[in-house]
């Protein structure tokens, strides 16, 4: 009887560790569409939509084989990423990104002229 339960155990075993290979992506929180809610702009938190800031301009999307598809500043660019659970390092047009990760929600953080710039984007469900 032991001969004949080995090959059911050794497809039950199968069977679990590709189970276990489907399961949850280190991506898939961040994994969608991610579009600006606000901006931190000299110490003050604005509404993105109240900034006169032409739709289209900043947002980010992001597939589960760590691709991403960004546009900063109105200039798109295509790139991989890496997610590490508190953020969320990407490379365009030579220049490296990090993005925060935190409750949901990337903060993006450019320098222009001297000032901080902190932009915060939520994923598009």
């Amino acid at each position: 009887m032991c001969k004949k339960a080995i090959p059911l155990l050794i497809c039950v075993l199968a069977a679990v560790i590709m189970l276990v290979g489907c399961g949850n992506n280190k991506n898939s929180e961040i994994v969608g569409d991610w579009v600006p809610t606000t901006a931190r702009i000299n110490g003050k938190t604005i509404k993105y939509d109240k900034l006169d800031i032409e739709e289209g301009k900043f947002g980010f999307s992001f597939s589960r084989d760590e691709k991403c598809k960004a546009t900063i500043a109105g200039v798109s660019d295509e790139s991989s990423y890496t997610f590490n659970g508190t953020s969320v390092d990407i490379e365009l047009n030579g220049e490296k990104y990090k993005l925060d990760y935190e409750s949901g929600t990337l903060t993006l953080t450019l320098n222009y002229g001297g000032e901080n710039t902190s932009f915060t984007f939520t994923k598009v469900k």
